[in-house]
């Protein structure tokens, strides 16, 4: 019996660490954080993300930064976590400042992506959770991939499908606070 899988061509731009806890890491080319915002720095025509835990400020600055310039942001985001009050409150700066966030309330499962599609043809992935914490206390990590086909396959098989059958609300129609 063959099994069929995906064929996500792609060509790794770098790999990052949670700054906090790798040894004799601390140089700012390694840091996930930076290389997230990086990525919405470089974006110029969409940002599309699944995200379980998004607490960092800078990170979230960037976003609005990006959707400023007229880039096509979309924020999938865990409802249950969305609840916290550091989430709550920069859910609340994203929606105000007309970014499209969107909670997934329909889940079989718990929403734990961390992925990050620019521009139909860059991917970001790992367990490293878009919040100061992880990159400062947790032991994370994150991957950044450039190709079509990688793009493609997680903005098919992660954002759209959770967009499509797992998310019904808008953060803003949500009472975020707990």
């Amino acid at each position: 019996m063959t099994v069929d899988k995906l064929q996500a061509a792609g060509t790794v731009r770098g790999v990052f660490f949670s700054l906090g806890t790798t040894p004799d890491i601390d140089d700012p080319k390694f840091d996930c954080a930076k290389a997230v915002i990086d990525l919405f720095d470089q974006a110029t025509t969409t940002a599309h993300v699944a995200i379980y835990s998004l607490t960092e400020p800078q990170i979230v600055d960037s976003i609005i930064a990006a959707h400023e310039r007229g880039v096509d942001v979309a924020i999938l985001a865990d409802a249950t976590e969305s609840k916290s009050s550091n989430q709550a409150t920069l859910i609340s700066k994203l929606t105000q400042a007309g970014v499209d966030v969107r909670l997934a309330v329909r889940q079989k499962a718990l929403m734990h992506n961390k992925v990050g599609i620019f521009d139909g043809k860059t991917i970001c992935t790992g367990s490293f959770n878009w919040t100061n914490n992880a990159e400062r206390h947790n032991d994370e990590n994150l991957l950044v991939v450039d190709g079509l086909d990688v793009a493609a396959d997680y903005e098919k098989y992660i954002f759209q499908r959770i967009l499509q059958n797992e998310v019904l609300i808008r953060a803003t129609e949500w009472e975020l606070e707990s």
